[in-house]
């Protein structure tokens, strides 16, 4: 398993050239940012958040017995449900903690009815999984006006809103780092021809994971045929591309042999990345070589897709997220090609750790990013044995919680 040093080494990947010839001129990526394609991109120059009034420090009601209003977007998947379990443990483990979880359904108007609750009731702290970013931002501002500090986690909220931090994996960087092992395995000497399967347009995580993916080959492909792009220009031309992919459904890249034919909605399930493969292998079997789909779910269904016309093992899958153990199992088969580490369990304890750092030892939590992204990981048939957790019910890899950075400690 990686270290905390080596994990940090990963997540600064991301922030590249953050030294002082850096500072004298921006990268243009960053004028983009925030944006929903870019969640996880870490702009070494980023501005302070310590004027942002989050009604910190906080001191609570009852310091033996601290009070956590947590509304959940859903438990209707293993995911999500994983990060509640893990929080419970941990408060327990902790001790002097009580949650009080609400679930939103999915429906923003109930997220918002959560928070009027736990403001009412005085919650000395609030944990939302947003169901709306720019909701979540609204209702964050009417808690921390009464006196409570929120703390977000899964998706990163819009950035108008008082948040302490988001609680996440890094959805860009998983996808780009996903996207650079794919194409390695597919090597220089072909062309790269892909269909995507996507959760959904529109929403951050989603779009990150697959700009990240698109990135990260930008960036292979021009190491391979000598193009010169840094990382950060492969960033921005996987970002350009993903926007041609979004608004013409497919772009060719001919300078670096890369192709995508088409982009299907998969809603993060099985079933829905079983339809949208059936999809784009309909029109372009013949010419597909490498899927690359946001989710393990989603790859899952493209493997019975590409089994399902005599092509099983002879199309690789890639996956931006989420390092469930069965395709760990597939990983390891060589099955599945990769996919990103993003584990419920680490997610939800990683809020409680947070929330403890803050209430329990004195952490100043005022100059924290909006996103605290856990370092960029893969999950890849090198690594795989190593990740897989003896302890069988965990449902996700083995994982260490990284210590929260402030962002004077990210710019270096």
């Amino acid at each position: 398993m990686k270290t905390y040093g080596n994990l940090a080494a990963a997540a600064l990947l991301l922030t590249a050239l953050s030294g002082p010839a850096f500072a004298a001129e921006k990268h243009e990526l960053y004028s983009h940012m925030p944006n929903t394609a870019l969640s996880g991109v870490i702009d070494p120059q980023m501005d302070d958040r310590a004027h942002i009034v989050k009604a910190l420090p906080k001191t609570p009601k009852d310091p033996k017995n601290i009070v956590i209003g947590w509304t959940e977007i859903t438990l209707g998947n293993a995911w999500f449900v994983e990060v509640v379990e893990a929080a419970k443990r941990k408060a327990a483990e902790y001790g002097g903690y009580t949650i009080d979880i609400q679930v939103a359904d999915g429906d923003p108007s109930k997220t918002s009815a959560h928070f009027d609750s736990f403001i009412t009731k005085g919650v000395d702290v609030i944990v939302v999984d947003p169901t709306d970013v720019a909701g979540a931002a609204t209702d964050a501002q009417r808690a921390v006006d009464a006196g409570i500090p929120v703390i977000a986690l899964g998706t990163v909220p819009d950035a108008s809103g008082p948040f302490v931090s988001t609680v996440l994996a890094n959805p860009f960087g998983n996808g780009f780092e996903a996207g650079i092992y794919a194409a390695k395995h597919i090597g220089k000497d072909a062309a790269i021809v892909s269909g995507v399967t996507i959760g959904t347009l529109g929403n951050s995580t989603s779009e990150s994971r697959i700009t990240g993916l698109l990135s990260g080959i930008v960036f292979e492909r021009s190491n391979q045929f000598n193009l010169g792009l840094s990382r950060e220009d492969a960033m921005l031309k996987g970002f350009n591309l993903f926007q041609d992919l979004k608004t013409g459904g497919s772009f060719n890249w001919a300078e670096g042999k890369f192709e995508v034919v088409g982009i299907q909605p998969g809603g993060w399930t099985e079933e829905g990345g079983l339809k949208g493969a059936e999809d784009l292998l309909a029109g372009h079997g013949d010419r597909i070589n490498l899927m690359l789909a946001e989710n393990d779910f989603m790859g899952i269904g493209a493997l019975t897709a590409i089994e399902n016309i005599g092509k099983k093992g002879q199309i690789p899958v890639a996956c931006a997220a989420d390092g469930f153990r069965v395709a760990l199992d597939l990983v390891k088969s060589g099955d599945l090609l990769v996919t990103g580490a993003n584990s419920g369990r680490a997610t939800g304890e990683g809020v409680m750790v947070l929330i403890n750092e803050i209430f329990r030892k004195g952490f100043d939590a005022n100059n924290l990013p909006l996103g605290s992204y856990f370092p960029a990981e893969i999950i890849t048939e090198e690594n795989v044995d190593s990740l897989i957790d003896p302890d069988q019910s965990n449902p996700f890899f083995k994982y260490e919680v990284p210590p929260f950075r402030t962002i004077p400690q990210i710019r270096g």
